[in-house]
């Protein structure tokens, strides 16, 4: 009989998925909304995932975790006297607008207006306060709240507005180390209606697509880093390559004229981002130069940090010589995903 706890505990955390009364496919949560919207998409639509992707659950894990056991029971058992601790742990509740949801972690009712002045907020403009609980990477720097965190909170809060007497101005989104639960860094955020009004229109429009396929592959455009863990990503690329069109064909005047104005505006776009790219290096190698002047290869600066160090080279296969050696790859050999390339000249 194997005995392996990495089994048991993935056994374990199958067997004891949450289960929401809401039907999370009917609507677009606050902490998806401002996903790829093909992405989401996908999911609403119920499409089977990629045969090659991993669902990996550590960091929802992780997170449930750390809300559970400690940040929830931490403001429960610690908030000021007078205030109320609403919508957290076991009474957490699903708020829905259309097409729009969120379950948020909880709110701070009867709270002092100057409660968030130590963070630069000197009136709350209400007692209550939306409180978001996020944990992180230690090897994440922050320097501010998470772009997709503040439009889930500002989500929260309009929905709170609009589904219950509560009218919170502000939300706290605290971030826990993960390796060190005392390191808590926490952020403001402003309540803004029209994220919220923007929100509940990318809702509908991602609710209402005939097809994934037809919504912008925003992750793609974004620079991939979110196509990484989408569950989605060959389905998605299969879809990028189908649209293609296969004949060439002559287009109007206007068509013509709308396609020139955007190769000239990639063309200064290219230009662009290579005199950046320049100017950034150059700043770089400044930085270089003055290490070595200094001899120090750290600095640790009010609201900055340098480090120089060197990497070892990454270790590749010699193909080549793999093969003057005999070994045969082709067995091994993968075919990709098919993908598109788009060239854009200016003559």
């Amino acid at each position: 009989m194997r005995i392996s706890v990495k089994d048991m505990a993935d056994r374990h955390v199958a067997a004891n998925q949450k289960h929401w009364s809401h039907d999370r496919l009917t609507t677009v949560g606050a902490s998806e909304i401002f996903l790829c919207a093909r992405r989401t998409a996908y999911g609403k639509a119920e499409t089977a995932p990629d045969a090659d992707y991993e669902d990996r659950y550590g960091a929802r894990v992780r997170g449930d975790l750390i809300e559970n056991h400690f940040w929830e029971p931490a403001i429960r058992g610690q908030k000021p006297e007078g205030v109320k601790f609403l919508f957290a742990g076991r009474e957490q509740k699903t708020l829905v607008d259309g097409y729009l949801s969120a379950t948020s972690d909880g709110l701070l009712a009867g709270v002092a207006p100057d409660s968030l002045c130590h963070l630069g907020v000197p009136d709350l403009g209400s007692d209550v306060l939306v409180v978001e609980c996020k944990s992180i990477d230690p090897r994440v720097s922050l320097k501010e709240a998470k772009a997709e965190h503040s439009g889930q909170t500002q989500v929260q809060m309009g929905l709170i507005r609009h589904c219950t007497p509560f009218r919170p101005n502000f939300a706290l989104i605290s971030y826990a180390d993960a390796s060190f639960l005392d390191t808590i860094t926490e952020f403001t955020v402003a309540f803004d209606p029209a994220i919220y009004a923007a929100a509940k229109d990318r809702a509908r429009t991602i609710m209402l697509a005939e097809d994934p396929a037809d919504l912008s592959p925003e992750g793609k455009i974004a620079g991939g880093d979110e196509c990484r863990y989408c569950p989605f990503k060959s389905r998605c690329q299969g879809a990028l390559v189908a649209a293609i069109p296969k004949d060439s064909v002559a287009i109007g005047a206007n068509a013509m004229a709308h396609l020139k104005a955007l190769v000239e505006q990639h063309e200064q776009a290219d230009c662009d981002a290579e005199a950046a790219g320049r100017r950034r290096e150059d700043i770089r190698e400044q930085v270089r130069v003055l290490l070595r002047e200094l001899g120090t290869r750290k600095v640790e600066g009010e609201g900055f940090s340098i480090s120089w160090f060197p990497v070892k080279g990454r270790k590749s296969l010699d193909r080549k010589a793999a093969e003057r050696a005999g070994i045969d790859f082709v067995p091994f050999e993968r075919e990709g995903d098919p993908s598109e390339r788009l060239t854009i000249t200016l003559s």
